[in-house]
This record gives structure tokens, sequence and C-alpha cells, in this order.
């Protein structure tokens, strides 16, 4: 199972989803395959866009702690 969450969070780059989606269906048993679908719909609820203000505050916080 790691190598199929490894190979998932590759899945971020929007250009080549569709190569990408088709190597990891390749690479996935078909209980793995089921679990990923029974699991995509939430973890696409997880994906956020943060504004790039956003970024920035977290990271000046963060090097503010150092």
């Amino acid at each position: 199972m790691g190598e199929t969450s490894t190979t998932l969070n590759a899945l971020g780059n929007h250009n080549n989803d569709e190569v990408k989606k088709e190597n990891v269906k390749e690479n996935l048993e078909a209980d793995d395959l089921i679990f990923y679908h029974s699991l995509r719909p939430e973890l696409e609820l997880l994906q956020k866009q943060p504004k790039l203000q956003t970024i920035h505050y977290i990271l000046d916080y963060s090097k503010s702690k150092r």
C-alpha cells in the first residue's frame, strides 16, 4: 500500500493527470483500485487552494518560530 499512496500523491499536477491516472491504474491491484475509488471523493474534498497571501503568512509565522 505504501507505493500506492506515493503514486497517488503525484496526481496533484493537473497538466498530465490523465496519463498519470492511467499509470496508477496499471500499478494497482483490483482491491486497491476499489479502495481508492471509494476514498477519492473524500480525498478531493480535502484539497485546498489557499491564496498566495495565506501561504506567505504561514511561512512568515514559521520563520518567526525558529
